[in-house]
């Protein structure tokens, strides 16, 4: 195994030599450089506010990084195995250490707003013995928060490393953001272990539905089903730091389960996981490479003329499909309006059908419970109807709401790859050169759960309960009067409900509507951009001397040389 890490670090160090200031050659440099280190970087990465810098410090057993109620991290920080100290790499390429204590100048967004300190990466340095085999745990920023650049940074990481922890969270599990994560992972195909913090948010019960929904969620994504570790990090590091509360058997034995998997993959599986995931990013970069390769020898083969006529069409072609594509959006936004529109019509008659169901069995609760203690068991027999309703509702609505928005999402996935294959065929004719399809990555698939938790009925208000009390004259008087009220909170409680998850739903269609319009704007754009460059560098190439281009052509065919080597690794 050793020989062949070795081998790959040599491929990649002279990918990373050859192709120079593409961006395979930095991606390829910063694969040579784990592999030759024997570092395994394993990116910590989720949406904002997930937990991820407690989980970390909860696995090193100590409070290393800086965690807070607001979305903290900034930069993407390096938890390394060594003699202790923190380093700080800058964009400039200047590298300094600094103490301890101020990491959080560093690394949060409070303290480094923006990144205006201009921090590549903070390494910490410790003596933990989970890393010790060379693992590096990378904090990473989490995506989704109002700050771009974090979610930019979160990426970058998550694309840099050799495998991942994805956190989620009980209380607000899979935002599309986190399915584009998946999406990611899926395609580079990184061994991945999969957190549902916060556990301690919620009941027993509601834990076992969250828990059954994230990993149906992560199946669907994956095509496999994911090992779920079910846990609260806040609760594990208050036990490692000796101020453990009460938290329940889940929240602590879930932490276990995921350290024993971790130091076992650690121990077991590493140095090949290793090796797949760097042969399967070196195929990637080797790919990306032939094909800018073949586009420059291609377009560099025109006359002026034709080559430039080709640029101009071109440049007509691109721009008729980016108009295409804003028309598609237009069209999405007024189907998933639609969908919205219909789900709420069904939200509203689900409400007052239900309602009318239960108020039977409330006036007979009216009518027969004892006076004493009315009030609450109103109460709770309105609550029981609310929440068993909207339960089976959720259930039926959810997979219904889902569905709808699948096929609308596949019929946009569908033209959009037909947008991205008419760029690549388009150049292909123009410069005359073959440019396989590439299919668009598991993101286009990106779906959205409406309805993942109940939304709780509220206690009733003073005044209720106090009426009911004062209702000391006759019986049949009170409880005339409490049947009454009970009825029309019932009608209330069904119709809040229903008005809450019909405004969440809007909320919920139009931010993965957005989130899945950009993702897919950026295949475009990285497809159109991709072209671009490789005609831009042809026509430098044409307009230079000609010892330019002979010393060109020659590094070129080296390029050409390792990345087909490259290529041949992933078909071994």
């Amino acid at each position: 195994m050793p020989a062949e890490l070795e081998m790959l670090a040599e491929r990649a160090a002279e990918l990373a030599r050859v192709a120079g200031d593409r961006t395979e050659g930095h991606r390829a440099a910063r694969v040579a450089e784990r592999l030759a280190a024997r570092r395994f970087l394993i990116s910590v990465a989720g949406e904002f506010k997930r937990g991820k810098s407690t989980l970390i410090n909860a696995l090193l057993g100590e409070a290393i990084l800086p965690m807070g109620v607001l979305p903290l991290t900034a930069v993407a920080t390096e938890l390394t195995y060594g003699d202790g100290g923190v380093t700080v790499d800058y964009l400039d390429g200047r590298r300094q250490p600094v103490n301890a204590s101020a990491l959080a100048d560093y690394v949060t967004e409070e303290r480094n707003p923006g990144n205006e300190r201009g921090i590549a990466r903070v390494e910490v340095l410790g003596r933990w013995p989970l890393l010790e085999a060379g693992v590096v745990l990378v904090d990473t920023p989490g995506v989704g928060s109002v700050h771009a650049h974090n979610t930019e940074a979160a990426r970058a990481a998550l694309l840099d490393a050799d495998g991942a922890v994805l956190v989620m969270s009980a209380d607000a599990p899979i935002s599309a953001q986190e399915r584009e994560l998946l999406a990611v992972l899926a395609d580079r195909q990184a061994p991945t272990f999969f957190v549902l913090n916060k556990v301690d948010h919620l009941r027993p019960e509601e834990v076992d539905e969250v828990r059954r929904f994230v990993e149906q969620v992560v199946c669907d994504e994956l095509g496999r089903k994911p090992q779920l570790f079910v846990l609260s990090a806040r609760a594990a590091l208050d036990r490692a730091l000796g101020s453990a509360t009460e938290s329940g058997a889940v929240a602590v034995d879930g932490f276990d389960r995921f350290v024993a998997e971790l130091e076992r993959f650690v121990r077991e599986d590493l140095v090949e996981v290793r090796l797949a995931v760097a042969r399967h990013e070196l195929w990637r970069l080797g790919r990306s490479l032939r094909d800018a390769l073949a586009l420059e020898r291609a377009a560099l083969d025109l006359d002026t003329e034709t080559f430039a006529g080709a640029v101009r069409e071109f440049g007509r072609a691109a721009a008729e499909h980016r108009r295409a594509f804003d028309d598609d959006r237009t069209l999405l936004a007024r189907d998933v309006a639609r969908l919205s529109g219909r789900v709420g019509a069904r939200l509203a008659a689900f409400a007052r059908e239900a309602a009318a169901t239960h108020e039977r069995e409330i006036r007979e609760v009216a009518a027969t419970a004892p006076r004493h203690g009315l009030g609450e068991q109103l109460r709770r027999a309105i609550e029981e109807a609310v929440r068993g309703e909207f339960d089976r509702f959720r259930v039926a609505e959810a997979a219904r709401a889902e569905d709808e928005w699948t096929a609308l999402a596949a019929a946009f996935r569908s033209r959009t790859q037909a947008r991205v294959d008419g760029v690549r065929s388009i150049a292909g004719e123009l410069f005359d050169v073959s440019l396989p399809p590439v299919a668009l990555p598991a993101m286009a698939e990106e779906r959205e759960q409406f309805f993942y938790l109940f939304l709780h009925v509220s206690s009733f208000p003073a005044p209720f309960t106090g009426v009911l009390s004062r209702l000391l004259l006759p019986s049949s008087v009170a409880r005339g009067r409490a049947s009454r009220w009970a009825v029309r909170e019932l009608a209330r409680e069904f119709d809040k409900h229903a008005g809450r998850i019909r405004w969440d739903l809007t909320q919920r269609l139009d931010t993965v509507r957005r989130r899945f319009e950009a993702a897919m704007r950026d295949e475009l754009d990285a497809a159109v951009d991709g072209i671009a460059e490789a005609t831009a560098r042809a026509d430098a190439l044409r307009r230079a001397a000609a010892e330019t281009r002979d010393r060109h052509a020659a590094v070129a065919s080296d390029q050409a040389a390792v990345a087909d080597a490259l290529m041949e690794l992933g078909e071994s």
